[in-house]
């Protein structure tokens, strides 16, 4: 468009140059004779509107170039606001992989951390009275992990009795014990609780209860957590 207009300009120039031309050529030699206001005007005149129609073509052109401007920085902050939304979306994305990786390493963490515990069992026995003292017979089974440092504490009401301890106890493996206590009280719960160090050295415990009223005969256990749950 800019081109045109300059295009346009110069042929308006011409145009005019030549009508002035042909109406005050004839003139032109009488400028020496004039006085300079004289000529000062003849030239005004003659140029004046070629003047103002370079100053009109110049306020299209630098309208055009202002749209053009104008364009140019609405593009740009088209571009901006796709980048932004390009890198809000990258942000999302790599948010969501953390996310994810965050996620993956809880549960590869509670894996390893299942790997390393044990699965006990307590098998219960022979249950007699004797020199009034409750004797129990007892297998400890693991079917999990490895497990070190062995303390089995019976609880009866609010008396503990530390009656067995082990080095290991392997996946596959299983003790047979026996533990007494006294009899308090009928009414005492009796917990048999199994402390213990995983592999990573971390303390474990896990507790058993009777499945039944001991009395003389046999009794079995089962975990508390079980119960609870």
């Amino acid at each position: 468009m800019g081109r045109l207009l300059a295009i346009l300009g110069m042929l308006l120039s011409a145009l005019y140059l030549g009508i002035a031309w042909w109406l005050i050529g004839d003139r032109i030699g009488n400028l020496s004779t004039m006085d300079l206001n004289e000529v000062g005007d003849f030239l005004a005149g003659a140029f004046g509107p070629l003047a103002i129609l370079w100053l009109v073509l110049g306020f299209f052109q630098q309208g055009i170039e202002l749209r053009q401007g104008t364009a140019a920085l609405n593009l740009q902050g088209d571009e901006l606001k796709n980048a932004v939304e390009q890198q809000r979306l990258l942000a999302d994305v790599s948010l969501k992989t953390l996310e994810h990786e965050r996620e993956a390493r809880r549960e590869e963490a509670i894996r390893y951390r299942q790997s390393l515990r044990p699965i006990l069992h307590l098998q219960g026995g022979n249950v007699e009275f004797k020199d009034g003292y409750w004797i129990v017979e007892c297998r400890l089974f693991n079917d999990g992990a490895q497990i070190y440092s062995l303390i089995l504490v019976l609880n009866n009401g609010e008396h503990a009795h530390h009656f067995a301890t082990f080095r290991e106890l392997d996946r596959g493996e299983s003790v047979d014990f026996k533990f007494r206590w006294p009899q308090y009280s009928p009414e005492d719960d009796i917990v048999i609780s199994v402390l213990y160090k995983e592999r990573d050295t971390v303390d474990g415990v896990c507790r058993f209860v009777p499945d039944s009223v001991i009395d003389l005969g046999g009794v079995g256990f089962v975990r508390e957590d079980k119960i609870q749950s």
